[in-house]
């Protein structure tokens, strides 16, 4: 056992005090009687912060029934059950106790973790990287992303403590109103994830069980070796105090800069004015949608099937048939991909 102790005498530095204590618990390692090189490579590499496989809530968790369930049987030919018709795979959420599809359920990545195998490495320009040690598939899951669960008034004051330190690396993720996963100090492999304009990878904001929980998914067939990266400026914004920042992905279509300035300097800034949900087209007859609704609380499923060009409203069909209209710029939704296999 290693004993070491901090001073609070006058005068001495705490900085120093924590850096001395970590170089005498290096120095104690190296002479340990067994193989120390990937214990002090990983820990050079890793920094201070603690690996862990699951979100720490540091405030309430919620938990929320939608109701989302489905009814999917193996098809003629097929080992496997709820492919891409499945509802609640459409309306991303995982599958739960409550659906009849068994064992072989695909929709269980949250629940089975089937992690793709990935290597941290060192970049040129952003610091460390994951690559992908397997080959991974077009929407695949790849790794979920974990970290200290947070509200917004905690986020806040973490980012006011990091600017008086001077840290400039930050783990924020906006997943929604005043929740933020925070990968600081605790979290897994996703925190090394890269940003690129081009990426090959997306966060996807997952219901499972009732919790919200955010999943990393392969936007495209990624080969062994290559640079896992996603696009911090969609779905999901990194929080970012200060000016926004260079942006060093080499794509084509780099946008130079990465980012946006979340917190300026006070709560009442932070909370004077409600984010827009912004919308990518007026008018897509026929394209299916996962829409928050107001009334009932939850996410569902619907099809747009009219749009009022004078109104500006939009007509929707849902699961039950019945139909209301809602003015998509006033909501939160997103465009949902379906592929339906023909008779």
């Amino acid at each position: 056992m290693v004993r070491v102790g901090l001073s609070s005498a006058p005068g001495v530095n705490l900085t120093e005090q924590i850096d001395n204590v970590f170089d005498q618990l290096i120095n104690k390692i190296e002479h340990a009687d067994f193989d120390t090189r990937p214990f002090l490579k990983q820990l050079n590499v890793l920094g201070r912060y603690e690996p862990i496989k699951r979100n720490v809530y540091c405030t309430k968790r919620r938990i929320e029934d939608y109701g989302i369930s489905c009814h999917c049987k193996p098809s003629p030919g097929s080992s496997v059950v709820c492919g891409r018709d499945c509802h609640c795979g459409m309306l991303f959420s995982c599958c739960s106790s409550q659906c009849e599809c068994d064992d072989t359920c695909t929709n269980k990545s949250f629940q089975h973790r089937p992690l793709k195998k990935t290597k941290l490495i060192k970049t040129e320009k952003c610091g460390h990287g994951l690559v992908a040690e397997d080959e991974i598939k077009k929407g695949e899951f790849v790794i979920e992303y974990v970290g200290e669960v947070i509200d917004d008034r905690t986020c806040e004051n973490r980012l006011w403590t990091m600017k008086r330190l001077l840290d400039t690396d930050f783990y924020l993720c906006e997943v929604s109103s005043n929740m933020v996963i925070d990968a600081t100090n605790k979290g897994n492999r996703s925190r090394f994830i890269n940003h690129s304009c081009e990426p090959n990878t997306a966060m996807q904001k997952w219901t499972v069980d009732g919790e919200t929980r955010v999943g990393i998914f392969a936007l495209r067939d990624i080969k062994i070796g290559e640079e896992l990266t996603y696009d911090y400026n969609i779905m999901y914004r990194f929080v970012q105090f200060g000016a926004a920042q260079v942006c060093h992905c080499g794509s084509s279509n780099c946008r130079k800069m990465l980012g946006t300035t979340k917190y300026s300097g006070s709560s009442q800034n932070h909370h004077a004015k409600k984010k827009k949900r912004k919308t990518s087209c007026e008018n897509c007859i026929q394209q299916f949608l996962r829409l928050w609704h107001p009334h009932k609380k939850m996410y569902v499923g619907c099809w747009i099937i009219d749009f009022d060009q004078e109104t500006k409203m939009h007509t929707l069909k849902f699961n039950d048939l019945h139909t209301e209209k809602f003015n998509l710029k006033e909501e939160e939704w997103h465009f949902l991909e379906v592929d339906f296999d023909e008779d």
